[in-house]
């Protein structure tokens, strides 16, 4: 496996354990670009639009925790395979449990996002 590869691989895991589990939407700076393309359409396009989603994230006092069950990588592509948990879903509303989230890193940062969501039935 190239160098590349297993730099972005390690790119991912301090993306989640910072960014998405710490909740730190400023830090996302050091790790996205500016004009991020976000291909989930719930979501805003760029760097501001990814902020904006942490920040939700772990706005209430059950914030969201992703757990990578599986990470791969091949080039500038890595797919995670991710377990969620937490937040808070509107009561019967269906919950995020698993993904597989999809990057494309350039020049050492996420330029490319997609993903591929599995709920579970609310309650």
């Amino acid at each position: 496996m190239s160098s590349t590869t297993e730099r972005n691989k390690r790119l991912v895991h301090e993306i989640f354990a910072r960014v998405v589990n710490g909740g730190d939407a400023n830090a996302a700076a050091e790790y996205y670009q500016d004009d991020y393309i976000q291909h989930n359409p719930g979501v805003a396009q760029g760097l501001a639009g990814l902020q904006t989603l942490i920040r939700a994230m772990h706005a209430s006092g059950n914030p969201m925790h992703a757990e990578i069950k599986q990470l791969i990588a091949e080039d500038d592509r890595v797919w995670a395979y991710v377990e969620w948990s937490g937040g808070n879903a509107p009561p019967g509303a269906p919950r995020l449990k698993y993904c597989v989230e999809i990057f494309r890193v350039e020049d050492g940062k996420m330029a490319e996002h997609w993903d591929v969501l599995q709920f579970e039935p609310g309650s």
